[in-house]
């Protein structure tokens, strides 16, 4: 097999070219392919192009803007999704420290007190308490916080208190430890959101997954989900639907599940920005709606009837009553 040859980043804009891509301004994508690199947007080209007899792919009416477009997007996207991911994961560590500290600072530690006993063993549930114990030590071995040092604030000089504990877990820790949580307080932490338990438990792992890709910067605009998350019934009205019947497992459900999750946290929070991004990837496609079709929308106007702008508050300036 002959071994790929290097080209430089003329040749590079020559490749797109070749394979249908309309370049218009030469400068500026040898600029951009020198600085993002051929392989990164040509992940972003993907769904844009089609697959021939040869195996090739080749791009009908798509412009090297049209692939722009896509990237920067997805870059904005990311940047907002965390914004929001994290805003959930402080809010379940919150909650969670709360329930199970009304039990005792320390009442965590003893696994058997608070998870599902009737799902797990006691072996297997004594494992997971050891496990949770050896990363707390080495989280606390790595920790600068003042209050982790403090030994009124630790058990056997070892443990932190629950309140404590959330800060140094992580989002995937936090998703783990509900997993094993008992039905009764997992209740009791899903009535914060207005869902059940196992939706609570889904949608988290999910937003776990899109949070770690946002992370890492791996695409997030052409995700597809491995696990559906659990759907709420007036989620259909938005989402994608083929012809086999089945919802859509893109980004699309990702940002209902976020809408409805961030509504019970901060009612009044700005989706502008996760908004912004999509609107603008849709709207400057030559095909609105084959555009949400590729993120998981039904429409391209379903996208402003899960996002719809809020209305500025006016105020009325009263006149002094001569």
């Amino acid at each position: 097999m002959e071994e790929p040859k290097p080209l430089s980043f003329e040749e590079q804009v020559d490749l797109f070219e070749a394979r249908g891509v309309i370049i218009g301004k030469r400068d500026i994508a040898i600029r951009h392919i020198r600085d993002i690199g051929y392989y990164k947007l040509k992940s972003f080209s993907l769904p844009l192009s089609r697959v021939v007899e040869n195996k090739e792919r080749i791009y009908v009416d798509v412009t090297f803007q049209d692939i722009l477009n896509r990237f920067y997007a997805d870059k904005d996207l990311r940047i907002s999704l965390l914004h929001s991911i994290e805003d959930i994961e402080v809010s379940i560590k919150t909650k969670l420290a709360y329930i199970l500290g009304q039990k005792g600072a320390y009442y965590y530690l003893n696994f058997a007190n608070w998870c599902n006993r009737d799902k797990y063993c006691k072996y297997y549930l004594e494992d997971k308490e050891k496990d949770l114990k050896h990363k707390i030590y080495n989280r606390m071995q790595r920790s600068e916080s003042i209050e982790l040092k403090d030994k009124k604030n630790l058990k056997n000089n070892k443990y932190p208190t629950i309140w404590l504990l959330v800060e140094i877990l992580t989002f995937g820790d936090v998703v783990e430890l509900l997993d094993l949580m008992s039905n009764k307080n997992l209740k009791v932490l899903a009535d914060y959101y207005n869902c059940t338990p196992e939706q609570l438990k889904s949608w988290l792992k999910s937003l776990k997954f899109i949070r770690n890709n946002c992370a890492h910067n791996s695409t997030v605009i052409d995700i597809k989900l491995k696990t559906s998350p659990l759907m709420l019934e007036e989620w259909k009205e938005y989402l994608f639907i083929n012809q086999k019947n089945e919802v859509t497992s893109r980004l699309a459900i990702i940002l209902c599940i976020i809408k409805k999750m961030m509504l019970s946290i901060n009612p009044d929070y700005n989706f502008g920005k996760i908004y912004g991004p999509i609107k603008t990837l849709i709207s400057n496609s030559s095909n609105k709606n084959r555009a949400a079709n590729l993120i998981g929308f039904s429409s391209a106007n379903t996208v402003v009837d899960l996002f719809p702008k809020k209305r500025r508050k006016t105020y009325k300036i009263k006149k002094n009553k001569k």
